[in-house]
């Protein structure tokens, strides 16, 4: 990105712009923008490349062209701009993970975890026989335990460990019966309404009594299922074949599967078809008639009505249920659970070491809490997460005051902090997102829209500080926007040079970027000018009136003379501000700067007064507002505070019929007529405001000094244009009328 070609029309507010960034020999330009020429719509023009937009124009909808184009002729891609705006509270970096990330480390993770959910899904596919299609095994076996970690291979462990030697089994052959006909939420909502479960129980009662009264079966110690086992398990074993017999505690001889097989069914039957139980068990299957979920269980239960003495328990039902079908894939789920054992230490070793992996993100902490005032430390709460699974960094602050640390979210800090701590706290984040993309190695564009706006000098500068050594750094491309010019100053003069320092020159048809002024002190180039522009003597003169304040006082002949030329002096005194000629003021100015500069060649009786009002007309009749132009702008306030105060006195001498109260204004002449022209109950409110305004804007433009100037480039010259030319037209209007 050795250069940058952009090409503007309509987009948001920038009629038009055409210009080339060669980045070649500095890889930054800052540009100042004073307010509504540019800044915001060039940003906004750069976060829609960004987001992969084109911009508009938003008042007129008239057609927007854009393109910005490399030095290879390629159109810059979204990825490859960075915007920086002013301010964002909800602004969080996307890529601060990666200042935590270690390849190797996560690597090895992503292997272990990879390799442990293989075999976790090839047990869960084993397990798929006994769910319908479709079933969410994982999550149905978390519901079953209660579990709040989604984590089935460590729930897995903890059933082991747990339940699997202590809890029973089921009677269920969940090889016929489908765990999803038992389980599921009708099935549920039935099992859990209290009518039922009443219901239930009572059954369960009297099955029980019925189950002690067998000669067979024994509560809780031998039941039908185990009947059944131990029948399929004599048979597959040839017991009877071997002839063995079985004797039960009545004394009688059993001597083959068949008679095992019949005792077991006849004392199933009798206990079945006792009144008691059949009556409850009707009233049962009749509630069981509502849906098709519904039906289907009462298929199982009418075919094995025994398994209802599970129900009155529906949650302990389920998790034997559980026990059950992992007790039928035993071998399997010990083998899954003995590997996610060996997995778990492992990467408990892995976690150990992406806890310490902080380099690159205590680094980035450090540039900003070692270079910037702020009251809070921050630090990253999930590290080991961030490491190894790419999580989002949970970001904790420690809040600092009066030797005592308060931990405190992000949400909470915002409403503790003042208005430049909650920038400093946004710049964090940009410098993690900085960080990132120096660690990425990507070339980006980076577009920074008044990163310092609203800073105290200490943090402004160490802004500056950090641009600078990431313009050295080399990797990135910055365009710097600022409309606070000692910003632009002093990012020139540390940074950049004069060629990479441009300003905004507005113009009817678009703006244009021109080198930049006033980068170093501009009243020596006013000394060496003075002589050869108008509107530089003129600009002079407040500047002049500074030194010789400095120099000697502010009751110094010299002084009060050079403020008659900014206060206009008409009544009270021997030398009126209308009489004062450029030859007089070549004297005080070859004498305060001890120069021999002849100024007043050919105009040595003109007068300084009309002198202003030449350039003001001008600077007046410029067709294009140039708002980086300081002398016009000290220039036109002086000729807009001089046709004020002349049209105060008018007022208030037309009021009173005589000076009397003008001549005893000895200070702040300005202030005081504007408190007398308010005094006379005026009704031209517009006339008033428009004075107003003159007494606003134009103190600061006219008390020059080399220390404070740059807020003078600040202010709109369209404005100060809008002033003087209400001026001029009352002016006008009453020479016609008189």
């Amino acid at each position: 990105m050795n250069k940058l070609n952009v090409s503007m029309k309509n987009c948001y507010g920038i009629k038009s712009l055409s210009t080339t960034f060669d980045f070649n020999k500095k890889n930054a330009y800052v540009l100042y923008a004073s307010n509504g020429t540019m800044k915001t719509s060039f940003t906004k023009t750069f976060k829609q490349i960004k987001e992969g937009k084109s911009p508009i124009e938003e008042i007129f909808g008239r057609e927007s062209l854009c393109e910005v184009k490399k030095s290879n002729g390629d159109d810059i891609l979204p990825e490859e701009v960075f915007v920086i705006d002013s301010y964002n509270e909800n602004y969080n970096s996307e890529h601060v993970s990666n200042l935590l990330v270690n390849k190797d480390i996560r690597r090895k993770y992503l292997n272990i975890v990879s390799e442990i959910n293989e075999k976790n899904e090839s047990f869960i596919t084993v397990l798929k026989q006994y769910f319908e299609p479709k079933f969410n095994i994982e999550d149905e076996i978390i519901r079953a335990f209660n579990g709040n970690d989604t984590d089935v291979l460590k729930l897995f462990k903890y059933i082991k460990d747990t339940y699997l030697d202590k809890i029973e089994e089921v009677e269920i052959d969940f090889e016929q019966v489908n765990y999803s006909v038992l389980f599921n939420e009708k099935t549920e909502k039935f099992l859990k309404d209290a009518n039922n479960v009443k219901l239930l129980k009572q059954y369960d009662a009297d099955y029980n009594e019925l189950m002690e009264k067998t000669t067979f079966y024994k509560k809780g110690t031998f039941s039908q299922y185990n009947a059944d086992k131990i029948n399929e398990s004599l048979k597959a074993n040839g017991f009877f074949n071997a002839e063995h017999h079985l004797l039960l505690r009545n004394g009688e001889t059993i001597k083959s599967y068949e008679e095992l097989i019949d005792i077991i069914q006849n004392e199933k039957t009798e206990i079945l078809k006792d009144p008691k139980l059949v009556k409850k068990f009707e009233q049962i299957d009749k509630k069981l008639d509502a849906n098709e979920q519904l039906r289907r269980f009462r298929n199982v239960i009418e075919n094995d009505q025994s398994l209802i003495t599970y129900l009155v328990d529906y949650d302990k039902f389920k998790m034997r249920a559980w026990i059950t079908i992992l007790k039928l894939n035993h071998e399997q789920f010990e083998v899954l659970v003995s590997e996610y054992e060996k997995a778990a230490k492992q990467i408990t070793e892995i976690s150990q070491i992406a806890a310490k992996e902080n380099e690159n993100w205590r680094k980035v902490v450090d540039i900003f809490t070692n270079r910037f005032y702020v009251p809070f430390r921050v630090h990253i709460k999930n590290q080991e997460e961030v490491v190894l699974k790419n999580s989002v960094p949970a970001l904790v602050f420690e809040y600092h005051e009066g030797g005592e640390t308060k931990v405190i979210d992000k949400g909470k800090l915002n409403t503790l902090l003042s208005g430049g701590e909650r920038r400093a706290l946004y710049l964090m984040n940009i410098i993690f997102e900085i960080e990132a993309l120096k660690i990425a190695g990507k070339n980006v564009l980076v577009i920074a829209d008044d990163i310092a706006e609203s800073f105290d000098y200490k943090n402004k500068y160490a802004i500056i500080e950090y641009l600078k050594e990431n313009v050295e750094h080399g990797l990135f491309n910055f365009l710097i926007l600022t409309h606070n010019f000692d910003f632009y100053r002093t990012v020139s003069s540390r940074i950049l040079d004069r060629n990479h320092s441009l300003m905004v020159m507005k113009k009817t048809d678009g703006i244009e970027l021109i080198k930049g002024k006033y980068l170093k002190n501009v009243f020596n180039t006013w000394k060496d000018q003075l002589h050869k522009n108008d509107t530089i003597l003129i600009a002079s003169i407040p500047f002049i009136r500074n030194i010789v304040e400095y120099v000697d006082s502010d009751e110094s002949d010299n002084y009060l003379f050079l403020t008659k030329l900014l206060h206009l002096v008409e009544f009270g005194d021997s030398k009126k501000t209308k009489e004062i000629t450029i030859k007089e003021l070549e004297g005080v100015i070859n004498e305060v700067w001890a120069k021999e500069k002849v100024i007043s060649e050919h105009r040595e009786t003109k007068s300084v007064y009309n002198l202003v009002i030449d350039v003001c007309e001008k600077i007046y009749e410029k067709t294009e507002n140039v708002d980086i132009i300081l002398e016009d702008k000290v220039a036109i306030s002086m000729g807009i505070r001089l046709l004020a105060e002349d049209l105060m006195m008018k007022r208030i001498k037309n009021e009173h019929g005589n000076t009397n109260e003008i001549e005893k204004i000895k200070s702040n002449q300005t202030g005081n007529l504007l408190s007398l022209y308010k005094s006379l109950g005026t009704s031209d409110l517009d006339e008033l405001a428009l004075l107003e305004q003159v007494s606003l804007m134009t103190p600061e433009n006219i008390h020059l000094n080399s220390f404070m100037y740059e807020p003078l480039i600040d202010i709109s010259m369209n404005s100060l244009k809008t002033l003087y030319g209400s001026l001029k037209s009352i002016e006008i209007r009453e020479l016609v009328v008189t």
